[in-house]
């Protein structure tokens, strides 16, 4: 599915093709892990809400993306658990330099 952010699109993963393409893991451990639901508990009591996933694999690790209008991978970055993400300056460093 394509979903459009100002000048770029974003790509959701809904059958997984790209998540197996990519031989992304999943793992209930880290998933799991103290650090991760801490992360939760902030957030709810920050926002006082979770959000459902609607029947989705909670134990699936995801990963960061970024392929440049030719096809060329320009960030591969899959997740060592849910909290490790690329910052939002990482991403935005490398969009700009496309």
């Amino acid at each position: 599915m394509n979903e459009v952010c100002g000048t770029f699109t974003v790509l959701l993963d809904r059958d997984r093709a790209v998540y197996k393409a990519y031989q992304l893991e999943r793992s209930r451990l880290r998933s799991r892990h103290p650090r991760v639901v801490w992360m939760y508990i902030k957030r709810w009591f920050q926002r006082g809400q979770f959000f459902d996933s609607h029947g989705d694999d909670t134990s699936q690790l995801g990963g960061d993306f970024i392929v440049d209008k030719n096809g060329i991978l320009r960030l591969a970055h899959p997740s060592q658990d849910p909290t490790d993400r690329p910052s939002v300056d990482e991403l935005l460093k490398i969009l700009k330099k496309l």
